[in-house]
């Protein structure tokens, strides 16, 4: 639950905008990770500033969350900016606290006690950076805590919109 990562989601959502997509529907939920969706945006092209100013390299996981200074949009692929992110999350819990991503999520994928609030404290030390650096708040909101934060990262640092599951299937099967 430390090392796990959502890059792979985020080089999908990149193989979606290279063949043309418009609109992207994502389905999160059962992502065995607890990132804040940082793996996605890295492959999306954003970066995350450590203390000392250094570029965080390797794909952000949840043990790396806490060291998280700074976000860098500046080379996010400049085609999210006309894409529209759809995603579906049925749950609606918070990114951080009690009922909150690494809380609730965090032991189904084999967090312990002591993990848990590694995790939740990297969360909420994520949450500050993105309210400071890119004015949004993306703690309380309904569905942020969904696949270990990704409903979070999504909402942040794609511009993505979270919508009951149901509702998107319903109108993209028609």
């Amino acid at each position: 639950p430390m090392l796990a990562s959502t890059v792979g989601t985020g080089q999908l959502i990149l193989a979606a905008l290279d063949a043309g997509a418009a609109e992207i529907l994502i389905g999160i939920g059962g992502s065995a990770t607890v990132d804040g969706g940082c793996g996605c945006a890295q492959a999306l092209g954003v970066r995350f500033i450590d203390a000392a100013g250094r570029v965080i390299s390797e794909p952000v996981n949840g043990r790396l969350l806490s060291t998280i200074c700074h976000v860098d949009l500046s080379r996010r692929d400049p085609r999210l900016a006309k894409a529209i992110l759809r995603t579906a999350c049925d749950v609606t819990n918070p990114l951080t606290g009690p009922d909150g991503a690494a809380a609730v999520y965090g032991p189904q994928k084999g967090a312990t006690a002591e993990m848990v609030a590694a995790l939740d404290a990297g969360l909420c030390n994520l949450a500050e950076v993105i309210r400071r650096d890119l004015g949004v708040d993306v703690e309380p909101l309904a569905g942020a805590g969904a696949a270990g934060g990704l409903g979070a990262g999504l909402v942040a640092f794609a511009g993505a919109r979270l919508e009951r599951g149901v509702d998107i299937v319903a109108r993209a099967a028609g």
